[in-house]
């Protein structure tokens, strides 16, 4: 079966030759550069590595990887705009996105935004006047994409997901800052709606204008929006329903509208309170399923929610990846994949990006027990 078959059988709840995987992807179930180097090494690859995202330390997965890991999933992004904002006399560790944010970044990727440039803002004329929107008809995002997806369609193997982020409340959360950004819920709601829509409507036209070149194309569409932390929601559900949730149907709704492809939505922890808000939105697929996160174990999850969405990724990178032995690894996906696999609904992937201290032999012993193990009978 190609591998595209198989993730469409997945997606669509049936049961293919076996699980499906991803590796590199998305932008979210990637690699860092430190442990992909090590990676590359221990396989006996030399090629030069490419960075993705230089903020995250993110890289370009290989096929020569992808081909020895047999993933099934292949992935396009949006390029970045022909110009960003520029910023003089920043640390050399600090860098501007075209939003205007400010981000620290460490040396083994981890960034912090330090400066939020709506956090003064008391009003919605002042949002709206705010000079560093991001042009999101930029000709640059989409110069090529369609040429790209058709080289990876032409080779008939993988299936393509394209990222097109349309992150609503993580970034105003970003722009206005996380404290005030809470604070808004209550003190402020119509300046925390005004400000997450028009970050919205930005979106709508960066999805219409990518999903114009590359939605005949595509299998899966990712977009992202962090709800929650490990322990719970990051507001209150009836706070998200009033005012998060109203915006991401009409997002969800264009999108969907726009494609046959499956609608992928990212958000780190304890996602489990919104699953059902988000399901009625329009989600097909839930990643990273942070299984270390309150109310994510897989026996739940599968139980409650099997049959209405795909789950896609599940392998812990907080503590089974990095510190277990490739033994441990190796039980830990036999037991996700008992959980997770029957009838279909799943692909397996990393639950976050690898960091530097997962050995590459963790790596190894995560795909090929997966390719094994992973077969339906």
């Amino acid at each position: 079966m190609l591998s595209r078959e198989r993730v469409l059988m997945a997606l669509n709840h049936q049961e293919p030759d076996r699980v499906p995987m991803d590796f590199g992807g998305t932008s979210f179930t990637g690699i860092q550069v430190t442990a992909y180097e090590s990676l590359k090494k221990h396989l006996g690859i030399e090629t030069p590595s490419v960075l993705a995202s230089k903020r995250a330390q993110l890289v370009v997965v290989e096929d020569a990887i992808k081909d020895r890991l047999h993933t099934d999933v292949a992935g396009i992004d949006l390029n970045p705009p022909a110009s960003l904002p520029r910023a003089t006399g920043l640390p050399a560790n600090t860098s501007v996105d075209e939003w205007g944010v400010h981000w620290l970044s460490g040396a083994r990727g981890e960034h912090t935004a330090t400066n939020s440039p709506l956090a003064g803002m008391e009003t919605a004329a002042e949002v709206e006047a705010y000079s560093s929107w991001p042009d999101p008809a930029d000709p640059a995002r989409y110069a090529g994409l369609r040429e790209q997806a058709l080289g990876l369609k032409s080779q008939g193997q993988r299936a393509i997901s394209v990222n097109l982020g349309c992150q609503i409340a993580s970034q105003a959360r970003n722009m206005r800052g996380y404290e005030q950004w809470c604070m808004d819920f209550i003190l402020n709601p119509v300046l925390a709606e005004a400000i997450m829509r028009k970050i919205m409507m930005l979106d709508l036209v960066m999805a219409e204008q990518a999903l114009a070149v590359i939605g005949d194309l595509v299998d899966v569409v990712v977009v992202s929006d962090d709800l929650a932390t490990q322990n719970g929601p990051m507001m209150s559900p009836a706070i998200y329903r009033k005012i998060i949730k109203p915006l991401q149907q009409e997002l969800f709704g264009f999108i969907k509208a726009r494609t046959k492809a499956k609608l992928f939505y990212h958000c780190c922890g304890a996602a489990s309170f919104f699953l059902e808000d988000l399901l009625e939105a329009g989600i097909d697929i839930l990643n990273p399923v942070q299984v270390s996160a309150t109310n994510m174990q897989p026996e739940y999850l599968k139980k409650k929610y099997g049959d209405r969405v795909t789950f896609w990724g599940g392998v812990d990178t907080q503590h089974l990846l990095p510190y277990g032995s490739p033994m441990e690894v190796a039980d830990g996906v036999k037991r996700l994949i008992d959980t997770m696999a029957p009838g279909g609904g799943f692909i397996l992937a990393t639950v976050h990006v690898v960091r530097p201290e997962v050995p590459p032999e963790n790596l190894i012993a995560l795909f090929d027990t997966a390719l094994e193990y992973g077969r339906y009978k």
